[in-house]
């Protein structure tokens, strides 16, 4: 098993290069070029406490835990070109390859991330540190640090609008061509953010509207949501977040929330881009990792704490999101058998 443990968002950036076999190619700040003929490439412009762009094209070639310590907030946007992921979907492991636009404030408290041998990614970022942008960028502009209010945290926007896509264009171009620099990386961080706030586009994130105002089909059945029912959609997540290990059915969680199942299931995916089975058993996971690793707890009570009454289903799961069992990921750390 490789496991890895960074403490702020640089060492992960520098872990995440190194494992995945990347080779620095060029360290003059606040350039970042990591490449290799096998695996890919990745290239950066700027730094992780204010702004930075990058691009890459590369491929996971082993398996591997990155544990990160601390709290992170970031705009992050960008366009993936391509991408596979894996999701645990009814109790099997699933590829699944999702390329499209994409905007987030992404927040995140200590984590486990696992990477899978033969995820593939592409594309272009946008990320800006939200204590950067509330301090330096919004007054600049003028705005208030609120001004993102509209945009609820870790819902994952696919429709952008045209120009803030354009924009994200031409960040590629430029590191494509290696022709960015500070005063460009500060001025399409502030043209981006400015774009994002104007009231027109306030509209068009308003309430989950980009991405409800088109039909979900549940099948070959299209269906609306309405506003009301995507905050309830954002509360199921919310519930999850806080509670997964009492989490049971989707059919209960529907009847919590007064929304019907099939609403529930096909907004939370076009929300989150994931389903709520994979969702829970994410955090469930990250869990129960966290207390493996970190108490003396018996498996069969760390199935117990996470919502499975199964010990068995548990271990079956563990094994299947981390590619070990929970003896085993525990004896890495105690350095016993």
């Amino acid at each position: 098993m490789i496991y890895h443990q960074a403490k702020d968002p640089d060492s992960y950036q520098t872990i995440f290069y190194k494992q995945i076999g990347l080779k620095r190619q060029s360290a003059s700040l606040p350039e970042n070029d990591w490449a290799n003929d096998q695996i890919g490439s990745i290239y950066t412009y700027g730094r992780m406490d204010s702004i930075q762009f990058g691009i890459g094209d590369y491929t996971i070639p082993e398996d591997f835990f990155v544990e990160f310590q601390y709290d992170t907030e970031y705009l992050h946007a960008g366009i993936i070109y391509e991408g596979i992921t894996y999701s645990l979907v009814e109790n099997r492991m699933e590829k699944s390859a999702i390329p499209s636009p994409f905007l987030a404030i992404e927040q995140a408290s200590g984590g486990i991330n696992c990477w899978k041998h033969g995820q593939h990614f592409k594309g272009v970022e946008i990320s800006i540190e939200m204590n950067y942008l509330k301090k330096k960028i919004l007054p600049y502009l003028g705005a208030s640090d609120d001004s993102l209010d509209f945009l609820v945290k870790n819902v994952r926007h696919i429709h952008l609008p045209k120009e803030l896509i354009d924009l994200i264009m031409q960040v590629q171009s430029l590191l494509e061509s290696h022709s960015m620099t500070p005063e460009l990386l500060l001025a399409l961080g502030t043209a981006f953010t400015a774009l994002l706030i104007r009231q027109a586009n306030r509209q068009f994130f308003f309430s989950g509207a980009d991405l409800m105002s088109e039909r979900i089909f549940v099948g070959n059945r299209p269906i609306r949501i309405r506003p009301d029912e995507y905050k309830k959609i954002i509360a199921a997540h919310d519930l999850l977040r806080d509670h997964a290990d009492s989490f049971v059915t989707i059919y209960a969680l529907s009847q919590t929330l007064g929304l019907g199942e099939q609403k529930l299931k096909a907004g939370f995916q076009e929300l989150y881009q994931q389903t709520i089975w994979d969702y829970a058993n994410q955090v469930r996971m990250t869990k129960a990792a966290a207390l493996l690793k970190n108490t003396d707890k018996t498996v069969d009570e760390i199935a117990r704490l996470t919502g499975y009454q199964s010990p068995a289903a548990f271990r079956t799961m563990f094994k299947k999101w981390s590619q070990t069992t929970p003896r085993k990921f525990r004896s890495y750390f105690s350095g016993t058998d």
